[in-house]
Protein backbone atom coordinates (compact mmCIF):
# COMPACT_ATOMS: atom_id res chain seq x y z
CA UNK A 1 0.00 0.00 0.00
CA UNK A 2 1.32 3.13 -1.10
CA UNK A 3 1.97 5.98 1.84
CA UNK A 4 -0.80 8.61 2.68
CA UNK A 5 -1.10 11.97 1.39
CA UNK A 6 -0.25 15.07 3.57
CA UNK A 7 -4.60 15.80 3.76
CA UNK A 8 -4.94 11.67 5.03
CA UNK A 9 -1.35 12.10 7.56
CA UNK A 10 -2.91 15.17 8.82
CA UNK A 11 -6.64 13.66 9.22
CA UNK A 12 -5.28 11.01 10.93
CA UNK A 13 -3.32 12.83 13.78
CA UNK A 14 -6.36 15.54 14.14
CA UNK A 15 -8.32 11.81 15.08
CA UNK A 16 -5.53 10.74 17.80
CA UNK A 17 -4.34 14.01 19.19
CA UNK A 18 -8.66 14.48 19.82
CA UNK A 19 -9.03 11.19 20.87
CA UNK A 20 -11.44 11.07 19.02
CA UNK A 21 -9.72 7.23 17.54
CA UNK A 22 -9.42 5.08 19.95
CA UNK A 23 -8.11 1.69 20.89
CA UNK A 24 -9.65 -0.63 23.44
CA UNK A 25 -13.12 -2.41 23.61
CA UNK A 26 -16.07 -1.14 22.64
CA UNK A 27 -19.94 -1.46 21.32
CA UNK A 28 -21.06 0.18 18.29
CA UNK A 29 -24.24 1.25 16.74
CA UNK A 30 -24.81 -1.82 15.36
CA UNK A 31 -23.94 -3.58 17.89
CA UNK A 32 -20.57 -5.16 17.53
CA UNK A 33 -17.55 -4.93 20.06
CA UNK A 34 -14.70 -3.47 18.41
CA UNK A 35 -10.92 -3.12 19.67
CA UNK A 36 -11.06 0.37 17.81
CA UNK A 37 -14.13 3.27 17.53
CA UNK A 38 -14.11 6.74 16.48
CA UNK A 39 -16.16 9.01 18.54
CA UNK A 40 -16.48 12.77 16.82
CA UNK A 41 -17.89 14.04 19.91
CA UNK A 42 -14.48 14.89 20.82
CA UNK A 43 -14.40 17.58 17.98
CA UNK A 44 -15.22 19.86 20.75
CA UNK A 45 -13.88 23.21 20.47
CA UNK A 46 -13.69 25.17 17.52
CA UNK A 47 -10.08 25.13 16.34
CA UNK A 48 -10.42 21.85 15.97
CA UNK A 49 -13.60 21.10 14.68
CA UNK A 50 -12.25 23.96 11.81
CA UNK A 51 -9.31 21.28 11.19
CA UNK A 52 -11.45 18.77 10.43
CA UNK A 53 -13.78 20.66 8.48
CA UNK A 54 -10.96 21.52 6.03
CA UNK A 55 -10.12 18.71 5.86
CA UNK A 56 -13.34 17.28 4.56
CA UNK A 57 -13.51 20.12 2.52
CA UNK A 58 -10.07 19.48 0.50
CA UNK A 59 -11.35 15.91 0.29
CA UNK A 60 -14.20 17.10 -1.27
CA UNK A 61 -12.60 19.49 -3.83
CA UNK A 62 -10.20 17.44 -4.79
CA UNK A 63 -11.04 13.78 -4.70
CA UNK A 64 -14.33 13.72 -5.72
CA UNK A 65 -15.13 13.63 -9.46
CA UNK A 66 -17.72 15.03 -11.67
CA UNK A 67 -20.51 15.33 -12.05
CA UNK A 68 -20.53 14.62 -7.73
CA UNK A 69 -17.81 16.80 -6.56
CA UNK A 70 -20.24 19.94 -8.43
CA UNK A 71 -22.89 19.69 -5.69
CA UNK A 72 -22.89 22.30 -3.39
CA UNK A 73 -25.48 21.04 -0.75
CA UNK A 74 -24.54 18.95 1.84
CA UNK A 75 -26.37 17.07 4.63
CA UNK A 76 -25.54 16.17 8.03
CA UNK A 77 -27.46 13.40 10.13
CA UNK A 78 -28.92 14.08 13.36
CA UNK A 79 -26.44 14.23 15.29
CA UNK A 80 -23.08 14.16 14.88
CA UNK A 81 -23.21 15.12 11.07
CA UNK A 82 -25.00 17.97 11.97
CA UNK A 83 -21.79 20.14 12.83
CA UNK A 84 -19.73 18.17 10.59
CA UNK A 85 -22.01 19.18 7.58
CA UNK A 86 -22.21 22.72 8.59
CA UNK A 87 -18.83 23.43 9.73
CA UNK A 88 -17.62 21.31 6.32
CA UNK A 89 -19.84 23.67 4.27
CA UNK A 90 -18.08 27.07 5.42
CA UNK A 91 -14.82 25.60 4.68
CA UNK A 92 -15.89 24.31 1.42
CA UNK A 93 -17.40 27.31 0.40
CA UNK A 94 -14.10 29.39 1.69
CA UNK A 95 -11.66 26.66 -0.78
CA UNK A 96 -14.42 26.56 -4.29
CA UNK A 97 -15.31 30.06 -4.11
CA UNK A 98 -18.89 28.88 -4.58
CA UNK A 99 -21.80 29.30 -2.33
CA UNK A 100 -22.47 26.21 -0.45
CA UNK A 101 -25.59 24.86 1.26
CA UNK A 102 -26.57 22.21 4.07
CA UNK A 103 -29.11 20.71 5.65
CA UNK A 104 -29.66 18.37 8.66
CA UNK A 105 -32.40 16.47 10.10
CA UNK A 106 -34.11 16.25 13.45
CA UNK A 107 -34.53 12.83 15.41
CA UNK A 108 -38.32 14.01 15.93
CA UNK A 109 -40.10 15.95 13.63
CA UNK A 110 -41.07 19.59 15.43
CA UNK A 111 -45.35 20.11 15.87
CA UNK A 112 -44.49 24.40 15.93
CA UNK A 113 -42.89 27.09 15.14
CA UNK A 114 -41.83 26.41 11.49
CA UNK A 115 -42.80 22.94 12.17
CA UNK A 116 -41.47 19.71 10.19
CA UNK A 117 -38.50 17.35 10.42
CA UNK A 118 -35.54 19.20 8.26
CA UNK A 119 -33.43 22.15 9.08
CA UNK A 120 -31.22 24.15 6.83
CA UNK A 121 -32.10 24.88 3.28
CA UNK A 122 -35.01 23.25 2.26
CA UNK A 123 -34.35 19.90 0.27
CA UNK A 124 -35.15 20.21 -3.58
CA UNK A 125 -35.01 17.32 -6.25
CA UNK A 126 -33.15 19.18 -8.43
CA UNK A 127 -30.18 19.89 -5.69
CA UNK A 128 -28.61 16.29 -5.52
CA UNK A 129 -26.92 16.14 -1.85
CA UNK A 130 -24.11 14.85 -0.41
CA UNK A 131 -24.25 13.03 2.50
CA UNK A 132 -21.37 14.32 5.42
CA UNK A 133 -20.65 11.22 8.06
CA UNK A 134 -18.20 10.54 10.71
CA UNK A 135 -18.09 6.69 10.25
CA UNK A 136 -19.13 3.54 8.31
CA UNK A 137 -19.24 0.58 10.07
CA UNK A 138 -22.54 -1.77 9.20
CA UNK A 139 -24.35 1.09 7.10
CA UNK A 140 -26.89 1.59 9.51
CA UNK A 141 -26.98 5.54 9.73
CA UNK A 142 -27.16 5.76 6.34
CA UNK A 143 -30.51 3.39 5.53
CA UNK A 144 -31.63 5.33 8.41
CA UNK A 145 -31.04 8.50 6.52
CA UNK A 146 -32.07 7.08 3.38
CA UNK A 147 -35.27 5.86 4.80
CA UNK A 148 -36.22 9.85 5.35
CA UNK A 149 -34.59 10.74 1.92
CA UNK A 150 -36.00 8.60 -0.16
CA UNK A 151 -39.63 8.99 0.37
CA UNK A 152 -39.10 12.72 -0.54
CA UNK A 153 -37.49 11.97 -3.85
CA UNK A 154 -34.32 13.55 -2.97
CA UNK A 155 -31.56 12.90 -4.84
CA UNK A 156 -28.46 11.95 -3.23
CA UNK A 157 -25.39 11.87 -5.25
CA UNK A 158 -22.37 10.59 -2.78
CA UNK A 159 -21.74 10.05 0.91
CA UNK A 160 -18.78 11.43 2.00
CA UNK A 161 -17.08 9.83 5.26
CA UNK A 162 -14.45 10.47 7.69
CA UNK A 163 -13.71 6.58 8.39
CA UNK A 164 -14.35 3.45 6.47
CA UNK A 165 -13.73 0.38 9.03
CA UNK A 166 -13.67 -1.60 5.82
CA UNK A 167 -16.90 -3.75 7.71
CA UNK A 168 -19.62 -6.23 6.30
CA UNK A 169 -22.82 -4.74 6.25
CA UNK A 170 -26.02 -6.48 6.36
CA UNK A 171 -25.52 -9.05 3.90
CA UNK A 172 -21.85 -10.31 2.67
CA UNK A 173 -20.80 -7.43 1.14
CA UNK A 174 -18.96 -4.34 2.87
CA UNK A 175 -21.07 -1.52 4.26
CA UNK A 176 -19.67 0.67 1.43
CA UNK A 177 -20.06 -1.72 -0.98
CA UNK A 178 -23.55 -2.50 -0.02
CA UNK A 179 -24.71 1.43 0.16
CA UNK A 180 -23.34 2.09 -3.13
CA UNK A 181 -25.14 -1.11 -5.00
CA UNK A 182 -28.33 -0.78 -2.98
CA UNK A 183 -29.00 3.29 -3.39
CA UNK A 184 -27.13 3.41 -6.30
CA UNK A 185 -24.74 6.29 -5.25
CA UNK A 186 -20.78 6.76 -4.89
CA UNK A 187 -19.36 6.19 -1.29
CA UNK A 188 -15.60 8.30 -0.30
CA UNK A 189 -13.58 7.81 2.95
CA UNK A 190 -11.14 10.67 4.05
CA UNK A 191 -9.25 7.34 5.61
CA UNK A 192 -9.86 3.05 5.72
CA UNK A 193 -8.94 0.97 8.29
CA UNK A 194 -6.32 -0.41 6.10
CA UNK A 195 -4.79 2.34 5.73
CA UNK A 196 -4.97 3.47 9.42
CA UNK A 197 -3.19 -0.18 10.28
CA UNK A 198 -0.69 0.94 8.22
CA UNK A 199 0.21 4.20 9.62
CA UNK A 200 0.23 2.72 12.97
CA UNK A 201 1.70 -0.67 13.04
CA UNK A 202 5.00 -2.36 11.76
CA UNK A 203 5.77 -5.90 12.41
CA UNK A 204 8.07 -6.56 15.13
CA UNK A 205 8.89 -2.83 14.80
CA UNK A 206 6.66 -0.66 16.92
CA UNK A 207 5.42 2.11 15.33
CA UNK A 208 6.00 5.45 17.48
CA UNK A 209 3.39 8.22 15.96
CA UNK A 210 2.74 11.79 17.89
CA UNK A 211 5.42 10.24 20.70
CA UNK A 212 3.80 6.63 21.36
CA UNK A 213 3.01 3.33 19.90
CA UNK A 214 -0.91 2.81 19.20
CA UNK A 215 -1.40 -0.27 17.94
CA UNK A 216 1.14 -3.32 19.36
CA UNK A 217 1.18 -6.71 17.98
CA UNK A 218 -1.31 -8.06 20.47
CA UNK A 219 -3.25 -5.25 19.86
CA UNK A 220 -3.02 -6.23 15.91
CA UNK A 221 -4.25 -9.68 16.58
CA UNK A 222 -7.05 -7.95 18.52
CA UNK A 223 -8.39 -6.02 15.31
CA UNK A 224 -7.43 -9.03 12.77
CA UNK A 225 -9.91 -11.48 14.45
CA UNK A 226 -12.48 -8.93 14.83
CA UNK A 227 -11.92 -8.18 11.28
CA UNK A 228 -12.05 -11.84 10.45
CA UNK A 229 -15.61 -11.94 11.82
CA UNK A 230 -17.05 -8.72 10.61
CA UNK A 231 -14.63 -7.66 7.85
CA UNK A 232 -12.40 -8.40 5.00
CA UNK A 233 -9.12 -8.81 6.33
CA UNK A 234 -5.67 -8.88 4.65
CA UNK A 235 -2.95 -9.60 7.17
Amino acid sequence: MKELSPLKNKFLDLLLESGALKFGEFKTKSGRMSPFFLNTGAFDHGTLLSSIAQCYAQFMHEQLPPPVGESRHLYGPAYKGITLASATAVELAKISGREVSFTFNRKEAKDHGEGGQFVGRALSKDSPLIIVEDVMTGGTSIRETMSLLRPLNISVSAVVIGVDRQERGAGSDLASVEVQKKYDLSVFAILTLDEIVQALWSPGNPLKRLGKVWIDDALKQKIDSYRQEWGMVRV
